[in-house]
């Protein structure tokens, strides 16, 4: 999602945090109050360049935002291929699936340079939602709205590539690995 806003200091900095949580497409739809409930939830996370943060087939236990550095994600394919599906940097989302499906993860995480990240656990996000707070459910609702932007994006190529699919292909084939890259980031 790399929206790249200017990152807090340290995720337990609230007010800081609460600030840069609105400007993430993902946050965006949500109040202060319901930005800071988030917020108290969250926990920072620090990795090193060549750490793994999660694997494909990991239990997902939560979703991260990444204040700083970048992040490579990557999937084994059905036929045993390593692909790298995206580069994440400042801003991004990964494994915004995990807040509403749990199941394990679809890829690979790695930190390219020391990275921060601030988490939000699938326990802690839980626990909002069984108290029916306003904030897990305009969560979820933006998390819907954003993979169905997604998929029709990607039904549009598919239509562009089958009108003339030799012009297409090589440019195709780059977006689908954008695009998956968003899709499972686990």
């Amino acid at each position: 999602m790399g929206d790249d806003p200017e990152m807090p200091e340290t995720a337990t900095d609230n007010p800081s945090l609460v600030a840069w949580l609105g400007e993430l497409s993902l946050f965006e739809t949500l109040g202060p109050d319901e930005l800071e409930e988030i917020a108290d939830l969250c926990e920072s996370r620090r990795l090193e360049a060549g750490e793994t943060l999660f694997e494909q087939g990991d239990p997902a236990r939560g979703l991260y935002a990444l204040e700083s550095g970048r992040l490579e994600v990557r999937a084994v394919s059905p036929a045993g291929e390593d692909v790298r599906l995206a580069e994440l940097d400042g801003g991004s989302i990964v494994g915004e699936m995990s807040i509403i499906g749990g199941g394990k993860r679809s890829a690979t995480v790695e930190a390219l340079d020391e990275s921060r990240l601030v988490e939000l656990q699938r326990s802690a996000f839980e626990q909002l939602r069984s108290q029916g707070r306003s904030s897990a459910y305009r969560l979820i609702l933006r998390l819907a709205r954003v993979l169905g932007d997604r998929r029709r994006q990607t039904d549009a190529r598919v239509r562009d590539v089958f009108e003339d699919p030799g012009e297409h292909l090589e440019e195709f084939e780059d977006q689908v690995h954008e695009m998956l890259g968003q899709i499972h980031k686990a």
